[in-house]
């Protein structure tokens, strides 16, 4: 069954005036056809907006569920609508088990930011920081945001400190991820776990968008390292939620207090502001 925000494939089936009648090619990545029809308002394909080619019966193209509760559920195809989608798909839900702050978070030039850094970031953090802002999640995953007052838990601060670190600790003959070899992947910090020292970061590879980042994970006293193929707001959802597979945040409630397991905390609470 669809949802709204799913991420999908389709293949075009009929062509009209006012859009694009599709078949679901498969859900969550899985192969082969499941029957399920959506439509595609001609606006939301990207002929519509754009000198593309006009859609034609057998085209694939990737979609995002704009509605669901229609019939048939309505999509695109703008590739706005899946980044709007990618940054929802994990952050509402977050939302919903752990309420962010009334005024939400401080305002960010992502512009410069990602300048700084030499890459654009994923629409999902860019979302979860305008929510939120910087703070702690479930007593002990800190959110690193730019404009943070305390270096340690501020994003551009420690993207420079990591980088420093981590070269520090190979050029001693720690070992590096596997990931790294190529000389063209970096990784990029987001977020720290208090007390531990962990390090969650995402692999940034050469062509590939920011929202398919893969997180992973340096334990803070020690060289090992945990992958997961999730967004940044999946980890902290799932970290919330307490079906993370992360070994480092498993029996979180031998030391969280249940109050504290789906409270936001915002730097303002340590930091004033």
């Amino acid at each position: 069954m669809l949802a709204d925000h799913d991420e999908i494939d389709v293949v075009v089936t009929a062509v009209t005036a006012v859009g694009l009648t599709v078949r679901v090619d498969g859900l969550d990545g899985t192969d082969g056809a499941d029957g399920t029809e959506g439509f595609i308002d001609r606006a939301e394909h990207a002929s519509w907006w754009s000198a593309a080619p006009q859609a034609a019966v057998g085209d694939r193209l990737r979609a995002v569920v704009l509605d669901a509760a229609r019939t048939p559920p309505r999509l695109s195809a703008l590739p706005d609508d899946l980044r709007t989608a990618r940054s929802l798909r994990h952050t509402e839900p977050l939302v919903r088990r752990c309420p962010p702050p009334a005024g939400g978070g401080d305002p960010v030039d992502w512009a410069a930011v990602e300048a700084t850094l030499g890459t654009p970031l994923p629409a999902d953090y860019k979302r979860l920081v305008r929510t939120y802002g910087g703070g702690l999640f479930a007593g002990v995953l800190w959110l690193l945001a730019p404009g943070c007052p305390e270096p340690m838990y501020e994003l551009v601060a420690q993207a420079a400190e990591r980088e420093e670190i981590l070269a520090e600790l190979w050029a001693a003959g720690e070992e590096k991820p596997s990931e790294l070899d190529d000389g063209t992947t970096r990784l990029l910090p987001w977020g720290y776990a208090e007390g531990a020292g962990h390090v969650l970061y995402w692999l940034v590879r050469p062509g590939v968008e920011p929202e398919e980042w893969t997180v992973v994970l340096n334990e803070g006293r020690g060289p090992l390292w945990e992958a997961h193929p999730v967004s940044c707001s999946r980890f902290l959802l799932d970290v919330v939620a307490g079906t993370t597979t992360s070994f480092y945040f498993t029996g979180l409630d031998d030391i969280v207090a249940p109050a504290d397991r789906t409270r936001f905390a915002p730097n303002a609470e340590f930091f004033g502001g």
